[in-house]
């Protein structure tokens, strides 16, 4: 199969390297800003913890074990706080941070807001957890205390997870970037947007938002965030899910539900907005909305992997973990660490479909080169045909000026072959120009190229070949061809066939893939008036232009 041209070859590559550079210079500024940002400000934000708590907070309350407290410190740790102000009490030791700003905390503890705190053994004081309103969220805060190594270790792991598994997300975000550049497939840009949603809403949902200092300054602009990401991210799924199963070769009518849930998703966020009253529906609502998704989409990708479209195979197995953590596990097993499943869940759903993606685009790719090369070979003898000659020749007439290397062309045509059909029929002349072909590839060496021209007409491209080198294996073609009979359905024929030779010479800065062609073409015309059978090189341009236009190419010698 031959190449793409150098012009949409250096388009691709180019477009794949912007975005490539596009993202390592977004990262390296982000990256930049954040060290710039902590070297001006303070660590610890100045707070004040006696601040009363709004009337709707949250409040918990630690009672002390029977004994008391222990001798040893004790950590609290709060996870998954709405945004803004958590107050951690006992007694008069107060400790307090914001939720979304990592500079407001407890330096010792990164997954959450958090303090330690020093009780007196045997005080039976109660820790009191202060924290904002969840009525929008739709979750429960999460409240890990006891030993202070325990809960750092654990703090430590929980870190960890969030880390990896977001860096898997950003990952597989440029990745998709990356495809969409290479090969503009809008599946791929469906599914960066889709990722860096769900990416953007975790980050917050799970407090990597705060770090090394908050992405978003407002509580209110996170709150809204959390709320109107998760149905962009919800559409995207659904959407790309459909796409990469080929759900709708089995369902045509599915090609509408790109426009449904997009319009699904929009229709609860402007509900956000404009019915404030009812913004403590959205949330519960939403993952409502999820779980019924989920089950829609399991048994649908199900049938359509029944069907033969192995596509939706990894659509099952990527969507299994969203649908868990989600799901019924959500507030029962999953319920001290939802907010890592939802991550893990989420940055295995990006991998399998990261994987789904590039074997469907790997399949396009295959099917491209398939009808690519279907237009570039001749049906009948396998030899690229006068299409691919023209994409190649001029490529490498300018590889052998650059390399100071000399290229030849030689023009074939077989003789009386209107004879031959004229008297045997037109099945008799096909298996001709089939062994005629095979013939001639049998002769090229590495990098030489035979193609047929059309009709009995074949072109050879001897790159490397001067004008002696290439007269001569004319010449061996022509001998070969003459003193071995073709075998064909009628019997064996004697066949023989008219040579023309054209180099590129030092001089011919001005020479092109037609003009060398048509040389070689003018010499196989005398050859065929000096008698047929022969080799003959060609004439100088001049010449070669005037006995083209006598006889233009195509025309069948006899």
């Amino acid at each position: 199969m031959l190449n793409l041209p150098r012009a949409a070859r250096f388009r691709r590559f180019a477009l794949a390297g912007a975005a490539l550079l596009l993202g390592m210079a977004g990262a390296s500024h982000a990256m930049a800003v954040s060290v710039e940002r902590l070297q001006g400000v303070p660590f610890l934000v100045a707070l004040d913890c006696a601040v009363p708590a709004p009337a709707d907070a949250q409040q918990v309350r630690i009672e002390a074990p029977p004994e008391g407290w222990p001798a040893w410190s004790q950590s609290v740790l709060v996870l998954d706080a709405p945004p803004g102000l958590v107050t951690i009490r006992r007694g008069d030791e107060v400790r307090c941070g914001l939720s979304f700003d990592a500079r407001s905390t407890d330096a010792r503890l990164r997954s959450g807001t958090g303090t330690q705190l020093n009780p007196a053994p045997g005080s039976r004081e109660p820790i009191i957890v202060t924290a904002p309103s969840n009525r929008w969220l739709g979750w429960a805060m999460t409240i890990r205390y006891g030993d202070a190594a325990a809960v750092q270790r654990e703090d430590t792991l929980r870190f960890a997870l969030r880390i990896g598994g977001f860096a898997v997300l950003i990952a597989m975000v440029l990745s998709s970037l990356l495809l969409f550049g290479n090969v503009r497939d809008r599946a791929s840009l469906v599914f960066a947007a889709t990722i860096a949603a769900f990416s953007l809403w975790i980050g917050l949902r799970t407090g990597l938002a705060a770090w090394p200092r908050p992405w978003i300054d407002s509580p209110d602009w996170v709150h809204g965030a959390i709320l109107t990401l998760p149905p962009l991210a919800m559409a995207g799924i659904c959407s790309v899910a459909i796409t990469h199963s080929r759900a709708e070769r089995v369902f045509p009518h599915l090609r509408w539900s790109h426009w449904i849930v997009g319009m699904l998703a929009l229709l609860a966020i402007l509900g956000w907005f404009l019915w404030p009253p009812g913004r403590e529906l959205v949330y519960p609502a939403l993952r409502g909305f999820a779980v019924l998704m989920l089950m829609v989409l399991l048994p649908l990708m199900a049938y359509v992997l029944y069907r033969g479209y192995r596509g939706a195979l990894a659509v099952l197995i990527g969507l299994l973990p969203p649908l868990l953590s989600v799901g019924p596990m959500y507030d029962d097993w999953l319920r001290a660490w939802r907010s890592e499943a939802m991550l893990l869940a989420g940055a295995w759903f990006a991998i399998t479909m990261t994987v789904a993606m590039s074997l469907r685009i790997g399949a396009l790719r295959r099917q491209r080169d398939q009808l690519r090369a279907l237009a570039e070979r001749d049906a009948l003898t396998g030899l690229p045909n006068r299409r691919a000659l023209a994409e190649v020749l001029p490529r490498r007439i300018d590889e052998a000026r650059a390399q100071g290397r000399p290229l030849s062309v030689v023009f074939a045509d077989l003789d009386r072959f209107k004879a031959i059909n004229d008297q045997y029929g037109h099945a008799v002349g096909d298996e001709v120009l089939v062994e005629t072909a095979r013939r001639l590839g049998e002769h090229l060496r590495g990098g030489e190229i035979a193609a047929r021209h059309g009709g009995e007409e074949f072109v050879l491209l001897l790159p490397g070949a001067d004008g002696a080198r290439a007269l001569a294996a004319a010449e061996r073609i022509r001998a070969a061809m003459a003193l071995t009979p073709i075998e064909t359905s009628a019997g064996p024929l004697a066949v023989t066939a008219s040579f023309g030779v054209a180099t590129l010479s030092d001089g011919d800065t001005d020479a092109h893939g037609d003009a060398l062609v048509a040389r070689a073409d003018a010499a196989m015309y005398r050859a065929k008036q000096a008698g047929r059978n022969r080799v003959e090189a060609a004439a100088d341009r001049n010449r070669a232009a005037a006995v083209r236009e006598r006889h233009p190419p195509g025309v069948a010698r006899r």
